[in-house]
């Protein structure tokens, strides 16, 4: 599978978005858009006239020509979405409805020229058994992917489906639902994880929180990477592994905000009761809030992977251009994902902002597969190996950028230095070239006051080193392979904290 560069277009778009015809101006930066959401007309399914699929309010006929104006760009219907769970589990429950149901969603497709079709169940719960619900999915998947193949003349639909960050929905309580893992791996062509939406005023009252956490000290299985560690590693009672290139991360184009209860505490789990219940577009947070105020309180926060913004009580969190570039890098460097999918995409601002970045981290991921990234909490250092096939010249980029020390700090501004060093093919002169990288994005203050101190030279060894790790979240190491001797499978979480604590004892 070709990388996937994704994401939602839900109508009807909310008042100021752009027009849905600025999407064609994005070839190169996506690769497929999916149109949300087609819902289930329940009342259809004793009426054959009917079809049992109702699509979104729009012209769809309108858009799909104007998506196909850029032929490289892939169309998929998406059924389902935010409040209509229980339409979903309608059809699922009942095997005699599963055919009604793929028979109607493939004439849909075939008729307004979509490339393919998409389950988008936010999310499931139980009816009357979830094991039972979780066999009725796997079965409506196969059936979906057998009419597919049959219907197929020389193009054949793709089939995908938008998940929950973990394989497990409620773990532990009795009404727990196991996604159906096996059938997901062999009928889809790839599956939406959605690792977002960890902290939000519905689950977290008092206080803030890294809302789309990519890392999560404090709680460390509550965070994006944890659920991709989950989905890839077979974590919970479906010990059913998948191929990571099979997945595909969920990014989220939105955030939540906070009134802060003091002024002078806003990082993250500050004090804080919730000001709206409903979230903030990016666009609205950089046009009404950053744009407006400034951007001298924003920070992005990589011991977590996510920023915030905050101007005397209002308090936001969200994902920025650096956050989204973060996640999208360590997708493909750490995991080997098979690409991202943005929720959703009228959310982001006029420039395509959020879009370009995961765009082109995308691409430099794949273009710079030596490339290396270790965030530090103090600084994020991305090191990148390349060599020149021709004249044999080895080339390594060190770009260091300092960043928060941790949850506490004060306000950060990133600041970038780089390193090159050319060493030139064998029997040469090595190269040594210094360089100062001005010209990459900043976007928040730096005072080095507000830098938490690093751990006392009196504490233990032993203390001081997880002490440093605990404060700095220094982030898993790029493996192209397990290596001979370790127990921990690629992927484990726990994987990158031993080989960390083992370099990080050699100098205790």
């Amino acid at each position: 599978m070709a990388g996937v560069k994704a994401g939602y277009w839900i109508l009807p778009a909310s008042a100021g978005s752009r027009p849905f015809d600025g999407i064609i101006n994005g070839g190169l930066i996506f690769t497929h858009v999916y149109l949300g959401f087609a819902q289930v007309n329940r009342s259809a399914f004793d009426d054959s006239d009917q079809s049992v699929i109702l699509f979104p309010p729009g012209d769809v006929g309108k858009i799909s020509e104007t998506v196909h104006q850029n032929s490289n760009l892939k169309f998929l219907l998406s059924i389902g979405g935010e409040g209509r769970s229980d339409d979903i589990a309608y059809v699922v429950s009942d095997p005699n409805r599963h055919q009604r149901f793929i028979k109607d969603s493939i004439k849909l497709a075939r008729k307004f020229n979509f490339d393919g079709l998409d389950l988008c169940w936010l999310y499931p719960q139980p009816l009357d058994s979830s094991q039972s619900l979780s066999n009725l999915l796997g079965q409506l998947l196969a059936d979906w992917r057998h009419a597919l193949d049959e219907e197929a003349n020389e193009t054949k639909l793709l089939l995908t489906a938008a998940v929950f960050h973990q394989r497990v929905i409620n773990p532990g309580d009795a009404d727990q639902f196991s996604f159906p893992i096996q059938a997901l791996s062999d009928n889809l062509d790839w599956i939406n994880v959605l690792a977002m939406d960890f902290y939000t005023p519905s689950n977290s009252h008092q206080q803030t929180g890294p809302v789309h956490a990519w890392r999560n000290p404090p709680n460390k299985d509550w965070c994006g990477s944890a659920g991709i560690d989950n989905w890839i590693n077979g974590i919970g009672p479906n010990p059913v592994k998948i191929e990571t290139n099979k997945l595909v991360l969920g990014l989220p184009f939105y955030g939540y905000e906070w009134t802060l209860a003091g002024k002078h505490e806003n990082e993250f789990f500050a004090g804080a009761d919730p000001a709206k219940a409903t979230s903030l577009e990016f666009r609205t947070i950089q046009e009404q809030y950053i744009n407006k105020y400034g951007s001298g309180r924003l920070v992005n926060n990589d011991a977590y992977g996510a920023t915030y913004w905050h101007q005397e009580a209002i308090w936001i969190g969200f994902d920025d251009a650096h956050s989204i570039a973060t996640k999208v890098g360590e997708a493909f460097t750490e995991y080997n994902l098979g690409g991202y999918v943005a929720w959703h995409l009228e959310a982001d601002d006029y420039n395509w902002t959020l879009s370009k970045a995961a765009s082109n981290a995308w691409a430099n991921a794949i273009n710079n597969p030596d490339t290396t990234i270790t965030n530090t909490g103090n600084t994020t250092t991305t090191t990148t190996t390349t060599t020149n096939n021709n004249t044999g010249t080895t080339t390594t980029t060190t770009t260091t950028i300092a960043a928060a020390a941790a949850a506490g700090e004060g306000d950060i501004n990133n600041t970038n230095t780089g390193t090159t060093t050319t060493t030139a093919a064998s029997g040469e002169e090595d190269i040594d070239n210094d360089q100062q990288n001005s010209d990459q994005n900043t976007s928040t203050n730096f005072d080095a006051d507000e830098v938490e101190a690093e751990p006392e030279e009196s504490a233990p060894p032993e203390e001081r080193g997880w002490k440093l790790l605990y404060d700095r979240k220094m982030v898993r190491p790029r493996r192209p392979a397990d290596e001979p001797g370790d127990e921990l499978p690629r992927g484990d979480g726990n994987y990158a904290m031993a080989r960390a604590l083992n370099r990080m004892t050699e100098f205790l």
